[in-house]
């Protein structure tokens, strides 16, 4: 049986139920080791989303600021882990993870596979020419490594671009995870709530977010989950929960009604994927990633402006629920995406 070991600087967010939903669904087939980074939106009840089968080992040196004695310290950890359980494939997560592993690792015998979860070169904060860096960064170092796992599509056809090992895997979804959360959950009268879910920082956008509630004073605004612009989100008519569980997280959302995404580039957001299955209105920014998921006008809505947010907020979108959840369960489920995994793993 092969050994696989995961590497990842961010076991939060969506990148955790993307490599909990591969190793849970396959460890019948291969044996997992899974080595992270310590970050403070990670779970603290971590193993609990991952089968007993699945080895954990934490890399407090794997942290997400550059820094060359932490780079090195890193290296030198994950190479460790690779010296002690042998795998025969590496498959790393996200930016950071990507460049610490592909250097480390170089003249490592294992099989080496990297998923971006959002290429760095696209990030819509940065300029054009930090951009032009990093689109040439991410291009040598996929000279480091056996392919590039593309999460979605879109990143997909950046794959294309720098390396000729480019793979195409969608995100998937465990649909059985959200219905075993929600057995006998309460869901109660309330006023209408447009929520998000996510860590309140440059990609989410959370300037837009507020600048949409303070036009909107009539409706309630919730954002799930905390970060270093939470001061963005001042609008009284803003309520901001807090780090929550993933578990905790699609409870409080049953008896929210409007999935609301304001991001400035995505990856194939899982958060999305959990409000369609659960047959959320969902307005999103057409952007890479929110595009590949929501059928402007059928499984939601997607704007470009505050004004066309505010627009679709107010438009009636009840018969889109219906339409997104049965996109989620044909496209992006769990087994289709370990099957996709599979066939790559050999």
């Amino acid at each position: 049986m092969k050994t696989i070991l995961h590497v990842t600087e961010v076991l939060s967010g969506g990148v955790l139920p993307v490599v909990a939903g591969i190793c849970n669904g396959l460890c019948d087939k291969y044996n997992f080791v899974v080595a992270y980074g310590i970050r403070p939106d990670m779970p603290s009840n971590l193993s609990t989303h991952f089968d007993s089968r699945i080895k954990m080992i934490p890399i407090p040196e794997l942290k997400l600021k550059m820094s060359l004695k932490g780079d090195c310290n890193a290296i030198r950890a994950i190479r460790k882990i690779v010296k002690e359980e042998k795998p025969d494939i590496v498959h790393i997560h996200s930016t950071k993870a990507g460049i610490d592993a592909r250097i480390g690792l170089l003249g490592c015998e294992a099989v080496k596979y990297y998923t971006p979860h959002g290429f760095c070169f696209l990030r819509k904060d940065q300029s054009w020419y930090k951009r032009v860096i990093l689109r040439k960064m991410e291009s040598f170092l996929a000279k480091l490594c056996d392919g590039i796992i593309a999460c979605g599509k879109n990143e997909y056809e950046e794959a294309k671009k720098i390396t000729s090992k480019a793979f195409l895997v969608e995100n998937g979804l465990d649909t059985d995870f959200i219905d075993n959360t929600l057995k006998d959950i309460e869901r109660y009268g309330h006023q209408y709530t447009i929520y998000t879910a996510g860590r309140i920082g440059p990609q989410k956008n959370p300037r837009l977010f507020n600048e949409i509630a303070e036009k909107m004073t009539d409706y309630k605004f919730v954002w799930i989950g905390d970060g270093e612009d939470r001061e963005l989100l001042k609008s009284k008519n803003i309520e901001v929960t807090g780090l929550l569980d993933r578990r905790d997280v699609i409870k409080k959302s049953v008896n929210y009604d409007c999935y609301i995404s304001t991001s400035l580039w995505e990856g194939l957001p899982i958060a999305l994927m959990e409000a369609m299955y659960m047959r959320k209105e969902c307005v999103v920014t057409d952007i890479e990633g929110n595009n590949e998921l929501i059928i402007d006008n059928t499984s939601g809505c997607l704007f470009k402006s505050l004004d066309e947010a505010c627009k679709a907020l107010a438009a009636n979108k009840k018969t889109f629920g219906e339409n997104a959840r049965q996109s989620i369960i044909s496209n992006y489920s769990l087994t289709k995406m370990c099957e996709k995994y599979e066939n790559v793993y050999g």
